[in-house]
């Protein structure tokens, strides 16, 4: 199984409004097939008012600039006739400012209010959030309400029980609609504040057990329901997460390569391969990916060709359900800033010039250009580009479909190559990565510069 992120905004417009669409993904259901995909996340397609769709205000709408409901339901047909499965990015953390669940709050309706976190005299009004030291507690009118991700974004108190079944309803109603699966965004944060010592804390025990709730509901409506989590914490953490919900994104993964590659060094790797490859055989799928719209665009930081080549190998021939994030297979640009995210969300460059039939245009340009050689038009003209070697591995990948229930043994590395095995118990294959511009030689066996061998 191969994954692709898909932001619609970016992909493909259907109505010539600049904005990509519902109709404008069916319309390239083509390139997907042809790139190899067979299950696509996207992100949030529900009623919100940012560009991004994570602060919702309708969790049984979709955003109008994308289409209807029953557009959605019809772009979903469609991928199903063609092989596809659909996973949506479900925020359940916390709502738009402007749900009509926060805005009876605010006005003390007795329900809403408690579907929300606020301050007392004994909480910190000052607390920051550990990983960048931004407020958690938002003023409005004189009350204060906790939004770890800002304060367009009131979080949901899931110490109301009422609270969860909303959750529940969410989950089945999109299964209903057709949607195979989610992709849960902050999955660690639906408990994060210790309401009776008033601090930021993760309850990773309570978080754990609310998953299990929402995936015993989903299984019971769909059995093969997908879902992946996004834990992004210690790799034995994000186990504990994955063990509940069936897969979960392996960013350690996607880190230790990119920093491997820059520093021209496997000890990263090697660290990775080792803790969370290797154990995770009949626990849970992990979820290698190239990158997503939370990071630095791959090829901002990898910054050769035949280095991404390289990385993609490596992404292809490890256990789990490899993800690529859309414009990665064909180098675009980005770098993440938490203040401007804009920069790794650009349009999907289908032209050379930019310009054409269902190019997207709802952004300007900061990092991808025209007649750079990122394009699918260029790429895909190039016998030897980055688009093509993808293919060539996603190929190779869809020929081994057991590579997804499968573990890495004999892990091996010299300074600049990875060696192991991948195996799922009965069948294997022993595999080389080069990842210097020169020649290695490593267990016998000669590798050219950033070159990949499976044996």
């Amino acid at each position: 199984m191969i994954g692709y992120e898909i932001y619609i905004r970016s992909f493909y417009d259907y109505n010539s409004d600049g904005i990509g669409d519902f109709k404008g993904l069916s319309q390239k259901i083509s390139y997907l097939k042809d790139l190899g995909v067979d299950l696509v996340w996207i992100m949030p397609h529900f009623r919100a008012p940012s560009y991004h769709g994570y602060d919702i205000i309708n969790f049984f709408d979709t955003n109008i600039s994308y289409g209807t409901l029953e557009e959605f339901k019809k772009m979903v047909d469609v991928l199903h006739e063609n092989g596809i499965r659909v996973v949506i990015d479900l925020p359940l953390n916390h709502v738009s400012s402007r749900h009509p669940w926060f805005k009876a709050a605010l006005e003390d309706d007795p329900k809403y209010k408690n579907y929300f976190l606020w301050a007392d005299e004994d909480v910190d009004l000052n607390e920051k959030r550990p990983w960048d030291n931004e407020v958690i507690w938002h003023p409005y009118k004189g009350k204060w309400y906790y939004g770890v991700f800002g304060g367009a974004s009131p979080d949901l108190n899931y110490e109301n029980e009422e609270v969860v079944e909303e959750a529940l309803k969410i989950v089945e109603f999109w299964l209903k609609v057709g949607v195979d699966g989610f992709r849960f965004d902050a999955a660690k944060h639906i408990y994060d504040y210790d309401t009776v010592n008033k601090r930021f804390h993760y309850n990773h025990e309570k978080n754990i057990a609310f998953w299990k709730k929402i995936m015993d509901k989903a299984r019971g409506i769909k059995s093969d329901v997908f879902a992946v989590t996004e834990v992004w914490d210690s790799p034995e953490i994000v186990m504990e997460y994955a063990k509940t919900i069936g897969c979960s994104f392996n960013f350690y993964f996607t880190e230790a390569l990119k920093e491997s590659m820059t520093n021209g060094n496997t000890h990263k790797i090697w660290d990775c391969f080792s803790r969370t490859l290797m154990d995770n055989r009949g626990l849970y799928i992990p979820s290698n990916f190239s990158g997503n719209h939370d990071m630095t665009r791959l090829a901002s930081v990898v910054k050769s060709e035949e280095q991404r080549k390289v990385f993609f190998a490596m992404l292809l021939t490890t256990p789990g359900i490899p993800f690529i994030y859309y414009g990665d297979e064909l180098g675009m640009k980005g770098v993440f800033d938490p203040y401007f995210t804009e920069n790794v969300i650009e349009p999907m460059p289908w032209y050379a010039s930019l310009s054409g039939e269902g190019q997207t245009l709802w952004k300007s340009i900061g990092f991808n250009y025209a007649f750079t050689g990122v394009s699918v038009e260029e790429q895909s003209k190039r016998e030897d580009s980055l688009l093509n070697t993808v293919k060539q591995w996603i190929r190779f990948r869809k020929e081994n479909t057991w590579m997804v229930n499968s573990w890495i043994v004999d892990l091996k590395t010299s300074e600049f190559v990875v060696a192991y095995t991948i195996t799922n118990g009965e069948k294997s294959f022993r595999i080389y990565h080069n990842i210097a511009g020169h020649e290695e030689h490593f267990e016998g066996i000669h590798l050219k510069p950033f070159e990949s061998k499976v044996l």
